[in-house]
């Protein structure tokens, strides 16, 4: 094979390769895509992840010894979907219901009825940068989940934590909620801890993810805070 044919054929593989990663200019014209079939991602506030890595951080030292075991789990699960660090801390970072937390930070915080108003549920509220890239986020996780009294089982609290992760960094409450042939719906579907029966992420939250990384084509590569 002469030089003037391997060139060809490596400029051929050059320009295949390239149209893998380049975006379709169709897409390019539409914007980020933040929803679909079980998922959606917090537009406007929030479209896209960048690359800064994440750091987990506890209110107290009661909330950092209980949640660390499971949240060590949940950072090398959102770690091999999102492709960025997230590294669980020792970090006490005291949170307040209604204030951000930035820098690319999520906050936990253990404790009972946490919402007064619906002393069931466990929250999250995410923040978005100045280039709605997800910035942060604290968490509160009801420890009423624990009481021997309340009949939780292992996987729903597991679910609790993974579902208020993934609000955590960006997702919220799709508009249309499937089920399988098991009648179970997305992790990210349910509203109430009665729902969570899917335990950890499923395909459905895997697409958003995947959107949550691709839409940095519509956005400076540099965080801004």
């Amino acid at each position: 094979m002469n030089r003037r044919t391997i060139a060809t054929i490596a400029f051929a593989i050059t320009l295949a390769i390239g149209a893998l990663f380049a975006p379709h200019r169709a897409d390019a014209a539409t914007g980020p895509v933040t929803s679909g079939t079980g998922w959606k991602i917090s537009a406007p506030g929030i479209t896209h992840i960048d690359t800064a890595p994440w750091t987990i951080a506890f209110h107290d030292t009661a909330s950092r010894s209980k949640l660390t075991p499971y949240l060590k789990y949940t950072a090398a699960e959102l770690q091999s979907y999102l492709g960025v660090k997230i590294t669980v801390s020792t970090r006490i970072v005291p949170i307040t219901r209604g204030t951000c937390v930035t820098g690319h930070t999520i906050s936990y915080r253990y404790m009972s009825k946490p919402d007064p108003a619906y002393p069931n549920r466990s929250f999250t509220g995410a923040c978005g940068n100045s280039l709605h890239a997800a910035n942060g986020a604290y968490v509160y996780i009801n420890s009423d989940y624990w009481l021997k009294t309340r009949n939780f089982s292992e996987p729903v609290r597991m679910n609790v934590i993974w579902h208020e992760s993934g609000h955590a960094i960006g997702l919220s409450h799709p508009a249309t909620c499937p089920t399988n042939a098991a009648g179970l719906r997305p992790l990210m579907c349910a509203d109430t801890y009665k729902d969570l029966r899917t335990r950890r992420y499923s395909p459905y939250e895997a697409t958003a993810f995947r959107h949550l990384v691709t839409n940095r084509i519509y956005y400076p590569t540099t965080a801004v805070n």
